[in-house]
């Protein structure tokens, strides 16, 4: 994702060529100052988030219209209790050329809407996707699948061919993960898919036969994240799709909390996905996930992964303590690791401290001297607030620290130890 604010040289070149197509373009000639239009756009782009300043710089002056316009109307968010007017144009977004992100928003949560919405609230949206010429990023919220399949809304927004080519990231948000078959068939929509978050709203468990290999997602599709779910998302749906039909396009795989019982299928898949793997978080609740992790090895033919985040690889105890069990140490170990540039490992909190004596040691001197994370430049520690944590965390990794690699990172501040 871009990073907002000031561009970089990539970034600045994109925006420009997209100003460039649109109409009004000449007003690049009338550019106050003599100041070509690459060093406006990047004045203008220090208020990005100012929507005040940009609606007076405006009015101010009609050549800095494009700039102003680029960031005023970036995203667009149709909903139940959304309404175009009598002659089909919208009321509330002037410029649909300018967006780049479309947020559709359902009544999944919201009862009193969900009685007064008409079922074909998607329609006159649908009927417009022309118009959003711009378009990559597609934000899906709140959303029941009842509610649109099977309609002509839907059939309309299936239709619209040249607007789901446009979309390389899409977002499933507050999206129940059942029917699973419904998800596969959406995923599938779009042939220029790049990268997929998804955040479920409810797990419904039940039984769907249907057969996996019809649904084929983009080949361009090699980023998932379920990282921000805020309850055990059982993913076993997407490990048997994806080890079904072979899909091996995956090169960032970005997990929360894996269910233990999932553990074999996403092994399974990781497996098959082998070198092609570059960026991988997964979260373990508990040592013993941690134990059924490392007794697949299945992280030994990532001979490709570049960026790792384990979370729960560390516990973290009120008393300034950190503690690493023999489990985690086992991890590291089975670990390719000649790739490797960043670890990043988050700690757990823990109430009460561990029998066992900690693993810390041992996972410092194979991260610093072992010429198995010989690409290793960065060990960065995400841990809970904590006074004492750079001196804690300079006695637990020494070694580290000696070479510096060490990064952490608490709730309160960031540091380099």
């Amino acid at each position: 994702m871009a990073t907002p604010g000031i561009l970089g040289l990539n970034a600045l070149d994109a925006r420009h060529q997209h100003l460039l197509a649109l109409d009004s373009y000449k007003n690049f000639n009338s550019l106050p100052c003599g100041l070509p239009a690459e060093l406006w756009s990047i004045i203008l782009d220090h208020l990005y988030d100012n929507k005040r300043t940009l609606l007076s710089c405006l009015l101010a002056c009609r050549a800095w219209g494009d700039f102003c316009r680029y960031h005023l109307y970036e995203l667009f968010t149709w909903s139940t209790v959304s309404k175009f007017d009598e002659d089909g144009c919208s009321t509330f977004h002037p410029h649909p050329h300018y967006a780049r992100r479309l947020a559709i928003s359902g009544s999944l949560l919201d009862d009193d809407v969900a009685e007064d919405s008409n079922i074909e609230w998607l329609l006159p949206l649908a009927q417009h996707l022309d118009q959003f010429v711009s378009v990559t990023h597609l934000e899906v919220d709140s959303m029941d699948w009842d509610d649109i399949f099977g309609t002509h809304a839907w059939d309309k927004f299936t239709s619209a061919k040249g607007f789901l080519s446009q979309i390389t990231c899409l977002d499933f948000c507050n999206i129940p993960l059942h029917p699973f078959q419904h998800i596969l068939e959406s995923i599938c929509l779009f042939p220029s898919l790049e990268k997929l978050d998804y955040l479920p709203s409810h797990v419904d468990f039940g039984e769907e036969n249907f057969d996996l290999q019809s649904y084929t997602p983009s080949s361009s599709w090699h980023a998932f994240s379920t990282e921000h779910s805020p309850l055990q998302l059982p993913t076993l749906g997407f490990w048997t799709w994806f080890s079904a039909i072979e899909f091996t396009s995956l090169q960032t795989i970005r997990l929360d909390s894996v269910p233990t019982s999932d553990l074999p299928s996403l092994s399974s898949y990781l497996r098959i996905l082998g070198g092609v793997l570059k960026n991988f978080r997964i979260r373990f609740t508990t040592p013993h996930d941690v134990y059924e992790f490392v007794e697949s090895n299945v992280l030994a033919n990532s001979t490709g992964l570049q960026q790792l985040e384990l979370v729960g690889f560390i516990r973290q105890y009120p008393n300034d303590q950190f503690w690493a069990g023999e489990e985690s140490f086992n991890l590291l170990t089975m670990l390719p690791g000649t790739s490797l540039s960043d670890i990043l490992l988050d700690g757990t909190p823990r109430r009460n401290a561990d029998s066992v004596l900690s693993q810390l040691a041992a996972i410092d001197d194979i991260l610093a001297t072992s010429e198995k994370f010989s690409a290793l430049n960065n060990v960065h520690l995400h841990l809970g607030r904590c006074d004492k944590v750079n001196q804690e965390i300079s006695k637990a990794f020494p070694s580290c620290q000696k070479k510096g690699l060490i990064t952490v990172s608490t709730s309160m501040q960031v540091s380099v130890t």
